[in-house]
This record gives structure tokens, sequence and C-alpha cells, in this order.
């Protein structure tokens, strides 16, 4: 189902605020101006094919910038791919600046300091897609926001303008994809992003399998005592798929919540050992657990014994 935000139906004097919240709500904190126009008018149509957000934004002239202190306020951490239909927008990023006419595609990174302006009239597909959904690729994608992605690229960019209105449209109607089939246009999707920017994986030491591994083992001893730390998050970190990092936690013989689970027994153990005047609640909190009873369950079945026990336990158990 789609989401619409419309300044049309809003009193003049109130469509500034009522789009900066609308805007900060389905997408991120930003500043916005008119330029030129009279009265400011827009309006925002939105749904999710999978892991991308989808958005179709018509309107008059107006700006809108990203600040650091907005970035730290909120950042969904994502590639922001448009393709421009209607009318003409220029977009800044890094000391970079492109124009788009209709047909053009370029992007933005959210986690970067931006501005984007919209022409007279203009209309502008927005597709959101995380980091971690495009994998390693991302920095170099990165590197090339606020450029127009050139049309000479063979035949690649006049089949996949086309390709992704239909998808951007079919996302933002009223009935949308179901969700088997916005994931699988998701993945269609990914491929040609990587194609159209020129983004290898293969050719970055840093995602080889057994690099990455443990660049995702060090993140873990380093975050032990975050509750949340799982394949999720760990795939985020790395800007992989959870499924991703599954494969590669399974590829060293461990699943990857088995293994976070060792390691913060094991440091458990040693501090229970180190510090007798500790706490059971204070040792369970400290290595990731919200509750010392969850806590007990699991030193019980990876040690045989309840934590109070574990006291006389040698530190290599």
């Amino acid at each position: 189902m789609s989401s619409v935000l419309d300044t049309r139906g809003v009193p003049a004097a109130e469509r500034r605020d009522y789009w900066s919240a609308g805007i900060a709500e389905r997408f991120f904190p930003m500043e916005l101006e008119s330029v030129g126009a009279p009265s400011f008018e827009a309006r925002l149509a939105g749904g999710q094919m999978g892991q991308i957000g989808v958005q179709s934004i018509q309107g008059l002239a107006h700006r809108v910038a990203r600040t650091q202190r907005m970035i730290a306020l909120a950042d969904p951490e994502c590639i922001l791919l448009y393709l421009l239909t209607k009318g003409e927008i220029r977009i800044e990023q890094d000391e970079r600046s492109c124009a788009l006419r209709p047909g053009d595609l370029a992007c933005q990174d959210t986690s970067r300091t931006s501005t984007f302006e919209g022409r007279e009239g203009f209309e502008v597909l927005v597709f959101s897609i995380p980091k971690w959904f495009i994998g390693a690729q991302a920095e170099g994608i990165t590197r090339r926001s606020a450029t127009r992605v050139e049309s000479g690229q063979g035949r690649l960019i006049g089949h996949a303008t086309p390709f992704l209105a239909q998808l951007a449209r079919t996302t933002t109607s009223g009935g949308g994809f179901s969700t088997r089939d916005g994931e699988a246009a998701a993945d269609m999707m990914l491929p040609l992003v990587r194609s159209m920017y020129g983004a290898q994986e293969i050719t970055d030491p840093r995602s080889r399998p057994e690099v990455l591994l443990a660049r995702m083992q060090r993140y873990v001893m380093e975050n032990l005592h975050d509750p949340e730390l799982g394949p999720e998050s760990i795939a985020q970190a790395h800007y992989v798929s959870t499924r991703y990092v599954h494969k590669i936690f399974a590829s060293s013989g461990t699943a990857v919540s088995s293994w976070i689970r060792e390691q913060r027994l094991q440091g458990a153990v040693g501090e229970l050992r180190r510090s007798p005047e500790t706490t059971i609640a204070t040792v369970a909190a400290k290595w990731g657990y919200r509750h010392p009873a969850s806590f007990s369950r699991a030193f019980r079945e990876v040690h045989g014994c309840a934590p109070r026990d574990a006291r006389q336990l040698p530190l290599s158990a």
C-alpha cells in the first residue's frame, strides 16, 4: 500500500512545515526552502519493494539540504538512486554536482552532506537502497555520487530506465507488489545498479570471505556487551546481507549465533573467576544479556552448572 504526502490539501502557510515533517518521517531530516516559486506544492507517493524503498516526488521548485547535524540525528545508510521523469533537478555531494533531465540517473549517499534542488514542475523517482543490501560495492558507488550515469554505456541505460520506471510505478500504486514479488524485483534490480556503476566486489580484497570473516569476528568481540548484537547488526556494519553473514560463519564450521554465545560465555566465566564479588546480574549485563535468567539458562547449557558455581571452574573452561 502506498503512502502519500500532498501539500495541496494543506493551507499555504503550513505547507513547508508539513512537507519537512513528512519527508523527515519517510526519509530523514532535511532543510527545505522554496526556489523562486510563489507558492510551495509537492506530492509524494511511496511503497516498499523488498529491501528497497521507492518514492515518486512531484512538485514546484524547491531545494532541500542535508547537513552533518541532520545526519547525526538520523541516517538510514542508503544509496538514493534518482530517475528523473519530468522537468529538471540538480543534486550536489562531495563537491560534485550534476543536472538531470528526463531519463537521467544519478545517486546520493545519505551518510554524507548533500543538496537536492527541483526546478518548476519536476517529477523524480527515488530508490532508497540500503548499503548493506548493495554490499562492498556501495563504497565505490558513493565515490560517484552526484554524477550523472552516462547514457553511452552501451544499451544498458536505455533498457534500464523504462524497467526502473515500471518498478517504481507498480510499487507506488495502490496495489503494489506482493511481499514475494517485491523481494524478487529488488533482487533483479541490484545487479543492474552494480553494472551501471561498474562496481565489482571481487576486485576488493577486503571482500574476500576469509578477510571478511576475520573483520566480522573482530566486530563481534568488540560488541559482545551489546544485547542487539546478532547477524542483522553484523550485516549492516559490513554492508552485506544477513544471509551472507550466515554463509560466511558457516564456512568456518560454526553458526554465527553459536559463535557469539560461545564468546560471551567464555568471557563471563573469566569474569566470574576474576571478580567473585561481582553479582550475577552485573556479569550478565556486561556480556550482552538483558536478563540474568536467560544468562543462567545459556550458561547451564554450555558449562553444565549455574553461574554461581562457575567461580570454581578453571579460566579455560
